[in-house]
C-alpha cells in the first residue's frame, strides 16, 4: 500500500509482524513527536523582538525592559501597538526627543517592528506621552498605528497620469478580479507619488530623482505584482473599481469584505526572503498583496458540530447576484499536506484548527456573539440615474420652445423648465429596494424590513448595484467570539509557516455547554499580542470584531462611513 504521505522514520531491517518491526515504529514516532514538540517551546520561548527605527529606517533601539506592550492585526484595517518604557532608559528618552531626532538627521517619524513566531507586527508612532505616576516613575507610553495606516493616506485620482487641475474621464473605473483591480488601483496611485511630471521630488534640486521614478527601489511602499490570469484563475469574485478621488482603504474596504480577501501589510527589512523573485527594494519597503484565506467561493469549512465533524460549503450569489447563500461540498478528500510531520498551516479550503471549551481546554475566557440578520429589503439611490433629469429637462424645453412659437411669444421652453424643475428633478428611477426572499423566510412574521444603504449617489448605476451588495452584508448574520487562549494549547500561533493559523485563517469555536455540539466558524479578524503582568498572551477574535465593541466604537465607525459618503456626495 502506498501511503499519502511521508513517515518521519525508516522502517527496520527485523520486520516480523506483517513486514514492519512494531517496536522500531513505535519508537521512532515517539522521538519525532518530542522533536516536534522541542521544537514548539524554542518558538514560543525565544519572546518578542521589539526594534526601533528612524525615519529612514536606520535601526535606533532594540526595546527588552519594557513596562508592558500590545500590540494587535486587524483584518482589512489599522490595529493599534501600545508600547510603556522607562523615561530615563535610552529607547525611552529617545521616543520623547522629536528635537534631537531632527537635529541628528533621524527625521520626525518613528517606526517599529515586532517579530514574534514568524509574524511582523510594523507600525508608525501616533502620538508619545511621558506620564509622571503614583509611585513616582517616570514612563514614556507610546501609541503606534500599524502599517496599513499608510493606505488610507492614498487617494485614488480620476487618472493617476494626469495633473490634479485637469482630470478626465472623470471617474476612475476599472473591471476584473478583485484581487488585481485593487492592486492596480493602488500601485497606479503609488506610481503617482513618484512621478515627478506630476509631483514634486522631495529634494526638487536633486535632478537625478527626475529620472528614477519606475525604479521600485526608490519607493517606500510597493504591491506584489498578480497578473490578471493569476488572479482570474484563483477563483476570487470579479468587482468593478470606480473612484473619483475616494481613499483607497473607503473603496476598497465593502470589495474586500464582500470577496473575503485579506490585505497583507509586512515591512521588508534587510535578510527577509525576497518578497517575490527579481525583487530589488529598499530596507523598510512596505511590500502590500491581497490573498485569499478564506476560500469561501471555492469551498471551505463553515460549521459543522463536535458530533459529526465540520461540514465544507460554498459561497455562491442567488439570482438576483446581491444575496449569498451556502450551498454544501461532499467532496472529503483532506489536502495532502495535513499528513507531513511537522508542518504547520492552516488550508483555506479545509481548515480544522478548532477551540473547545472545557476542562483542559486552551481557552482561559471567552465571550460569544451571536447577531441574526436585521432587515429583509436594502434601498440605495437619492438621484436618478445618468440621463433621466437630462431627457426630462430636453423634453420640457422642447414642448415649451414649440408652445411658444405656436403662439408667437417667443422661447418658453427654459422659463418654464426653470419651474418645473423642482418637482420632476431625482423623481423618476431615483432610488432602487431589493427584498431577500430568503431572509423574509427565515426570519419570521415579525421582522425588521427594510435598511437604507448610504454611498450610492445615483440609482441604477454600477456603483449603486455594488452598494446593495454592501448593504446585504452589512446587515447579514453576524458570529463573534473573542478568546484569551494558551499558545500551543493545542494550536501553535504564528505566521510563515511557523504556526498552525494565523490572523484571516478560518477557526472554530465551541461551547462547552451547547448540547448541540455546534461548531462555530469563521476567519480570525482581529488578533492581539500582549505582554503585561501575567506574561505573554495571546487574544484572538472569530468573525465580525464590531460585534463585541461597545457602542460608542460603532457610532463612531458610523461617522467615519458618514464622512466619507459626504465626500463622495454627487460622485455618481
Amino acid at each position: 500500500m502506498t501511503l499519502p504521505f511521508t513517515l518521519p522514520f525508516t522502517l527496520g531491517e527485523d520486520t516480523p509482524v506483517g513486514g514492519v518491526d512494531l517496536a522500531a515504529q513505535c519508537e521512532a514516532i515517539w522521538e519525532a513527536t518530542n522533536r516536534h514538540e522541542k521544537e514548539r517551546n524554542r518558538l514560543r520561548d525565544e519572546g518578542e523582538l521589539i526594534r526601533l527605527w528612524d525615519g529612514e529606517w536606520g535601526l535606533q533601539h532594540a526595546i527588552w525592559d519594557e513596562y508592558e506592550h500590545s500590540f494587535t492585526w486587524l483584518s482589512n484595517d489599522t490595529g493599534p501597538g501600545h508600547l510603556e518604557v522607562a523615561f530615563d532608559t535610552p529607547a525611552g528618552y529617545w521616543l520623547y526627543d522629536m528635537w534631537g531626532r531632527m537635529e541628528r538627521g533621524e527625521k520626525r517619524n518613528v517606526h517599529i517592528t515586532v517579530d514574534y513566531c514568524g509574524a511582523r507586527w510594523g507600525g508608525r508612532l501616533d502620538g508619545c506621552q511621558v506620564e509622571t505616576r503614583d509611585d513616582g516613575d517616570k514612563v514614556v507610553v507610546a501609541d503606534f498605528n500599524h502599517d496599513y495606516e499608510d493606505v488610507k493616506w492614498v487617494t485614488v485620482w480620476s487618472n493617476p497620469f494626469l495633473p490634479a487641475f485637469f482630470q478626465a474621464p472623470r471617474v476612475f473605473l476599472l473591471p476584473g478580479p478583485v484581487t488585481w483591480v485593487l492592486k492596480m488601483a493602488l500601485h497606479l496611485q503609488l506610481f503617482r507619488f513618484h512621478n515627478p511630471l506630476i509631483t514634486i521630488p522631495d529634494d526638487p534640486l536633486d535632478f537625478s530623482s527626475y529620472f528614477d521614478f519606475l525604479d521600485q527601489s526608490t519607493w517606500d511602499i510597493v504591491v506584489k505584482p498578480t497578473t490578471f490570469l493569476e488572479a482570474a484563475e484563483s477563483g476570487v469574485v470579479w468587482g468593478i473599481v470606480f473612484s473619483r478621488w475616494r481613499n483607497w482603504h473607503d473603496m476598497a474596504h465593502s470589495m474586500l469584505e464582500d470577496a473575503e480577501l485579506s490585505v497583507d501589510c509586512r515591512r521588508y527589512l534587510n535578510g527577509d526572503p525576497a518578497p517575490w523573485e527579481g525583487a530589488n527594494l529598499r530596507h523598510g519597503t512596505l511590500v502590500i498583496d491581497i490573498i485569499d484565506k478564506s476560500g469561501v467561493h471555492i469551498g471551505s469549512s463553515n460549521g459543522g458540530s463536535i458530533f459529526d465533524g465540520l461540514f465544507r460549503t460554498a459561497a455562491e450569489f442567488t439570482d438576483d447576484f446581491l444575496d449569498s447563500t451556502d450551498n454544501l461540498i461532499l467532496d472529503t478528500n483532506a489536502p495532502k499536506d495535513y499528513f507531513l510531520p511537522g508542518l504547520r498551516l492552516t488550508n483555506k479550503e479545509w481548515p480544522y484548527a478548532v477551540y473547545q471549551e472545557g476542562p483542559g481546554s486552551g481557552i482561559q475566557s471567552s465571550a460569544f456573539v451571536n447577531s441574526p440578520a436585521k432587515g429583509d429589503t436594502v434601498a440605495v439611490g437619492g438621484h436618478s440615474m445618468p440621463g433621466v433629469n437630462e431627457a426630462i429637462s430636453a423634453s420640457i424645453q422642447a414642448a415649451g420652445d414649440i408652445l411658444g412659437s405656436i403662439f408667437q411669444i417667443g422661447s418658453l421652453g427654459g422659463t418654464i423648465d426653470t419651474l418645473l424643475k423642482p418637482l420632476y428633478e431625482d423623481t423618476v428611477l431615483a432610488w432602487i429596494s431589493v427584498k431577500s426572499i430568503e431572509r423574509a423566510q427565515n426570519s419570521g412574521w415579525s421582522r425588521y424590513h427594510e435598511y437604507f444603504q448610504d454611498g450610492a449617489n445615483k440609482a441604477y448605476t454600477i456603483a449603486s448595484l455594488m452598494v446593495l451588495r454592501a448593504g446585504f452584508w452589512a446587515t447579514k448574520t453576524t458570529l463573534s467570539a473573542q478568546l484569551k487562549v494558551i499558545d500551543g494549547s493545542p494550536f501553535l500561533i504564528g505566521d510563515r509557516g511557523l504556526g498552525h493559523w494565523w490572523v484571516d485563517d478560518r477557526l472554530g469555536f465551541a461551547l462547552e455547554d451547547d448540547k448541540s455540539g455546534r461548531i462555530w466558524m469563521d476567519r480570525c479578524r482581529k488578533l492581539e499580542l500582549k505582554r503585561g503582568e501575567d506574561g505573554l498572551e495571546w487574544l484572538p477574535t472569530i468573525g465580525d470584531p464590531r460585534m463585541l465593541e461597545d457602542p460608542a466604537q460603532r457610532a463612531w465607525g458610523r461617522i467615519e462611513d458618514l464622512v466619507a459618503g459626504l465626500k463622495e456626495l454627487g460622485a455618481w
